[in-house]
């Protein structure tokens, strides 16, 4: 795998991104000292998305969304593919292990909470020594009341946030309500207010790392979502219903499993299930023929 220099840049990059999502590589230029030439910091950036080391930013509103997990699945592949072809479903997994298959769709609110957990560059800790002791439970994600028709209408259509006005307006035009300039910005800085923000950092890239599904029970939801915090990478952690779902990306599964297995017996940890994901689909993406 190609390696990419100056991850501490692109790291600087991501997390003042999180902060100012429309800000643009030239803006950015002044606040980092590693390019002195605006051309090459470009280059750079390109690279790391083209390498899946970041991600664009995305406003995310957790709202009328369903997550289903099933313990056996006759035919992955044909589940998958009902996955594509149906509008609602946003996301779906194929999984080897204790859990067959998961999909999340529009309908039933039933998940509480959904974060990709901002990480620290250089990390403190790696996934086999995540630690922790602090009680509490995730505060479930805001909804998002008294949005209007034009409330939904701009998130809908700058769900990427770094997309230029003009595209904004012409994409509004598209839907029939064209929207002027003034107006649009005028909800978007509601809707930030009103949504989480989330992008991916991956020093090894989104496909550099073994990924191992676990959902478990904690009394220790607020401990845990500090303790992925000190990794160097994006972690995925869900709350549904009453139980934690949680996607590690690892460089030692067996290590990795094995320490959650100590969780578990330490009293931190109940119910662990582990699974491996092997396909998956959302709108955006799939990795299944």
């Amino acid at each position: 795998m190609a390696e990419i220099r100056n991850l501490n840049t692109v790291y600087l990059y991501f997390s003042t991104k999180l902060k100012n999502p429309r800000i643009s590589v030239t803006d950015f230029f002044p606040l980092q000292n590693a390019y002195e030439s605006d051309s090459a910091l470009r280059w750079l950036i390109s690279d790391a998305f083209k390498m899946n080391i970041i991600s664009k930013p995305e406003i995310f509103c957790n709202t009328g969304v369903s997550v289903e997990l099933l313990n056996t699945c006759d035919n992955q592949l044909k589940l998958l593919q009902e996955c594509k072809e149906d509008p609602k479903t946003t996301y779906a997994i194929a999984l080897c292990g204790a859990w067959s298959f998961v999909r999340v769709r529009k309908g039933a609110s039933d998940l509480r909470f959904a974060d990709r957990v901002i990480p620290t560059y250089p990390s403190k800790i790696t996934p086999h020594e995540i630690s922790f002791n602090e009680k509490g439970k995730l505060e479930n994600d805001p909804y998002p009341h008294g949005w209007d028709e034009i409330d939904w209408e701009v998130y809908n259509i700058m769900k990427d946030p770094s997309i230029s006005y003009t595209e904004a307006i012409r994409r509004s035009k598209k839907e029939g309500s064209g929207l002027s300039r003034k107006t649009i910005k005028s909800h978007f800085r509601k809707i930030l207010r009103d949504c989480k923000l989330r992008m991916n950092f991956f020093p090894k890239g989104y496909y550099g790392y073994e990924k191992i599904f676990f959902t478990f029970h904690t009394e220790y939801e607020v401990g845990l979502h500090k303790a992925l915090q000190k990794l160097d990478r994006t972690s995925f952690l869900w709350k549904v219903q009453d139980f934690v779902i949680l996607t590690l990306f690892v460089e030692r599964y067996c290590a990795t499993v094995r320490h959650f297995k100590e969780l578990e017996e330490n009293g931190l940890i109940r119910d662990l299930k582990v699974s491996i994901p092997n396909r998956h689909y959302t709108p955006f993406e799939e990795d299944f023929d």
